[in-house]
């Protein structure tokens, strides 16, 4: 990839079996945490849609929380400057300390997503990259909509193919903060179980998702890229 790719967000979703939740569990699983900076969380909060952990935003629009549903556990890290290695570290050992804790033997299902910004070597805005080379309609047809275009995006989905058995949501959008940038996303979704003892395989799920975002993606956005 000749980009730069700059990630912004990562999330992931581990389903298991459907459970009422235990807060003085989860109070314990956060215990542990709290002791691991590197992992840890600072507050605790049992709520109708389930038990949050959270670390105090330090500047807007930052997210760093892992929340238990009856259902899954979610975890979100965004604009918050970490690496896909870090954010891998964050979910095997999260799972790894809070599945046994819970009873939970096997994850059922996982969800990736990856956010990141690259920006087009030959274009200064990214609307006129995407809408010249991606969609490209013309430039007299968008003249259709008599007033100017704020954003636009296109998204594509790549299901289970061969030895390959993930589903990969791509979505490809301009970026309202900066119309220099190119916001791309990719959801991968994994099937079939995970056990606890077999947790550093959602670190593998997450780097796949990560490497079609950087890796695909950016390769095919670049061969659109040109003067």
């Amino acid at each position: 990839m000749t980009y730069d790719p700059r990630s912004i967000a990562f999330a992931a979703e581990i389903l298991y079996p459907p459970q009422q939740l235990r807060a003085d569990l989860l109070q314990s699983v956060h215990n542990t945490l709290y002791r691991q900076p590197a992992i840890g969380y600072q507050n605790f909060q049992v709520a109708p849609d389930g038990i949050h952990l959270t670390n105090v935003p330090q500047a807007p629009g930052q997210i760093s929380s892992a929340s238990f549903t009856w259902d899954r556990l979610v975890l979100r890290e965004e604009l918050r400057g970490i690496t896909v290695e870090d954010f891998a570290t964050r979910v095997v050992n999260i799972v790894s300390t809070a599945f046994p804790t819970l009873g939970v033997t096997a994850s059922l299902a996982q969800q990736f997503v990856v956010r990141s910004l690259i920006a087009p070597r030959s274009f200064r805005d990214g609307r006129e990259f995407l809408s010249k080379r991606l969609i490209a309609p013309g430039t007299d047809a968008w003249q259709s909509f008599g007033r100017p275009l704020q954003s636009l995006g296109v998204r594509l989905v790549f299901p289970p193919h061969e030895a390959a058995r993930e589903t990969y949501h791509v979505r490809i959008e301009t970026w309202p903060q900066d119309a220099r940038s190119i916001w791309i996303e990719n959801t991968g979704s994994f099937a079939g179980p995970i056990t606890v003892g077999e947790a550093p395989q959602l670190a593998d799920h997450l780097y796949a998702t990560y490497r079609f975002l950087t890796g695909q993606v950016g390769d095919f956005l670049s061969t659109l890229d040109t003067q």
